[in-house]
């Protein structure tokens, strides 16, 4: 994304060699990961710059990335970017469409999650791809709040996710990954022969840039894992169009001592701290909570929620998720 080497739109794949759980820059690992169970079975814990909500992914997920330039129309456009891995399942047998703000589904259950992100005028915008994830372990790896399960009107991960294998026509049915990347390459770039396909191969040296800035950012627990919360509330709601917003918050003598905000709403570039200094040392009452939400920016920072829906949030029992 910040290499000057590339100024055009770039697309590119990545499968995991190994079993991982990836969340997004402003989740709650805490409430959203079994700890015990990753640890248990090796599974790699990282976390991403983009937002949206935890995915997990082993070596039967194909993950296919945009790098684009932003023109003030296309950033978060999730739709576009996903056209082309849309039309090639169909034309395999597979009957994806787009639903809610960032999913493809089949049948009304999830076979993608999209999430996305901009530095400077560049922008990446892709999604996993489950052909053969093994289900029953992302069923115990991921603990979703119970607020984006109600949303979605079901009871668990595994009954809300599946693989598209099962959905290819006959012929399809034993396709590679190659295979599968070669289609899409093809849709992609709208061509009818790979070799037409223009493709950099990255070097040596590229490779130890990539990996200088995985060891100075994408590592250690404080980028990781965070800070556990440990506050007197920890309340949250699924909002159409956004995502889930989570607040955990402490009240103290009927003010607000202490909030921190969390989420799989995809926007990364929010400045969520902000809008945490802003509702601190504010009476736990309706009307300041509004007014402190109302000077908060909240759809440059988090999306659009309003900041009676905040403050309903805060103030409702019914959006506990101790």
């Amino acid at each position: 994304m910040t290499s000057p080497k590339f100024t055009e739109p770039i697309f590119y794949f990545s499968r995991p060699p190994q079993a991982s759980v990836v969340i997004g820059l402003n989740q709650d690992v805490y409430s959203e990961v079994n700890l015990n169970f990753i640890h248990d079975q090796k599974i790699q814990l990282s976390r991403r710059f983009a937002g949206g909500g935890a995915v997990f992914v082993d070596p039967g997920n194909l993950t296919y990335v945009f790098v684009d330039n932003d023109d003030g129309t296309n950033y978060g456009d999730f739709k576009r970017y996903a056209q082309p891995v849309i039309s090639t399942l169909k034309k395999l047998g597979v009957e994806a469409k787009m639903t809610g703000r960032n999913d493809l589904t089949v049948d009304g259950k999830k076979i993608s999650g999209m999430s996305a992100l901009k530095i400077g005028n560049r922008f990446l915008c892709g999604g996993t791809l489950m052909v053969d994830v093994d289900l029953a372990a992302a069923a115990k790896a991921l603990t979703p709040p119970k607020a984006k399960l109600q949303s979605k009107g079901i009871n668990s991960v595994h009954s809300r996710v599946t693989n598209i294998r099962q959905y290819f026509e006959p012929k399809y049915k034993n396709m590679t990954f190659e295979e599968l990347e070669k289609r899409i390459l093809l849709t992609v770039f709208r061509v009818t022969d790979i070799r037409d396909v223009p493709t950099y191969k990255m070097t040596d040296e590229d490779w130890k840039e990539v990996l200088q800035i995985a060891d100075d950012t994408y590592t250690g627990d404080d980028f990781v894992m965070g800070t556990k919360p440990n506050d007197d509330y920890f309340r949250g709601r699924h909002f159409d169009g956004v995502g889930t917003v989570e607040v955990s918050f402490s009240v103290k003598n009927d003010v607000i001592s202490h909030a921190k905000i969390y989420g799989d709403f995809n926007n990364p570039n929010g400045d969520l701290p902000a809008i945490e200094k802003n509702i601190t040392n504010v009476p736990f009452a309706k009307a300041s909570l509004e007014e402190a939400f109302r000077t908060s920016h909240l759809a440059d920072n988090i999306g659009d929620v309003s900041p009676e829906d905040m403050a309903d949030l805060m103030l409702k029992e019914k959006y506990d998720l101790k």
